[in-house]
């Protein structure tokens, strides 16, 4: 097992600020490794969480490479690893969700999540309609909505009968973080607009 030192200290005690130490990241990554490592060699391979901290411990990993990378494509490479770790970490992590929390929990909490917002002043995506492209010249339209927490998915496609499609537990929480992504920028570009116009 990996010896490392950092910052932290017992007690809930820190040592004064200083920036964070590259070979200390290296260090938290090997680390992470050498504990969820063993996990994959298991009959049936790690579960949801293992999984998912595995793709963390990995993602700081890429975060030491970030640190030291000296030009913007490395910079680039290297970013883009570790957004990617991180997005299939937090997809396990949404996958055992659906593993260990009811069904009606997770809708309770979707419903709950837009009317906090909503009662916040916070921007909520009321309905999505979008166009994808698809190969041999498809196109397909897609809408959802919030009046059921965006939990189905209509699909137009011309010449074809409307499709109404109900996500499964994991896709669903994806797409949810999503929205609100999309609802939080917003948001944001709406109040810096707002301030700007206040300062003139």
């Amino acid at each position: 097992m990996t010896t490392y030192e950092t910052n932290a200290t017992r007690g809930g005690m820190l040592q004064p600020a200083a920036p964070v130490d590259p070979k200390q990241v290296r260090d938290v990554a090997q680390h992470a490794s050498e504990v969820f490592g063993p996990s994959a060699r298991l009959k049936g391979g790690r579960d949801q969480l293992s999984e998912s901290g595995a793709h963390m411990g990995i993602s700081l990993g890429g975060l030491h490479s970030v640190m030291r990378a000296e030009v913007p494509i490395d910079h680039l490479a290297e970013g883009e690893f570790t957004l990617d770790h991180l997005h299939r970490a937090a997809g396990h992590m949404r996958e055992h969700l659906v593993e260990a929390v009811p069904a009606d929990e997770l809708e309770a909490r979707h419903r709950g999540l837009i009317d906090s917002c909503l009662e916040e002043g916070l921007t909520v995506v009321g309905s999505l309609t979008a166009e994808l492209l698809m190969a041999k010249g498809r196109r397909l339209t897609v809408r959802l909505t919030s009046t059921d927490a965006y939990q189905t998915i209509e699909l137009i496609e011309e010449g074809l009968e409307t499709r109404v499609v109900r996500l499964s537990g994991a896709n669903r929480l994806e797409l949810h973080s999503g929205l609100h992504e999309i609802g939080r920028i917003v948001w944001l570009m709406e109040r810096a607009n707002d301030k700007a116009e206040a300062a003139l």
